[in-house]
């Protein structure tokens, strides 16, 4: 039996009327191997590199996303290599047997930050793909 996860990518923005909206754009099922030392420590090993950035230069060096949906489609290509294992579903799904969840969102500073959900919907970690690297190795 697998280790299911969901893994949403969730854009910030401001309405007309100055509240902040949070949606979830992209909505990633994964079968198995979802728990913090298996894919939680790939995805962070994956984001940890990314600057969030609003345009493209040419004389860009590091490794980019050109906003958040820019990194949603870079996520997927580089988990999704395969039939099976990993499907994407709709954005506002929930209750798919995942026993983690992973949202990923852009905070004010453009860095990248990750909270895990456990099972019951508890928060189990908060930061940076960083922080959340050091947090797994400290378990």
């Amino acid at each position: 039996m697998g280790t299911r996860s969901l893994t949403k990518v969730i854009e910030t923005y401001q309405d007309d009327k100055g509240k902040e909206i949070r949606t979830p754009i992209i909505c990633m099922y994964k079968q198995y191997d979802g728990y913090l030392k298996g894919y939680g420590q790939e995805l962070a090993e994956f984001l940890s590199p990314f600057y969030i950035v609003n345009g493209i230069s040419l004389k860009e060096e590091r490794q980019i996303a050109n906003g958040i949906g820019c990194l949603s489609a870079q996520l997927v290509s580089h988990f999704k290599n395969e039939a099976g294992g990993i499907y994407l579903y709709p954005p506002d799904s929930e209750d798919c047997g995942e026993e983690y969840t992973y949202l990923i969102e852009e905070n004010k500073n453009n860095q990248i930050t990750i909270k895990i959900l456990d099972y019951d919907k508890e928060n189990i970690f908060e930061g940076t793909p960083e922080e959340l690297l050091t947090h797994i190795n400290d378990l």
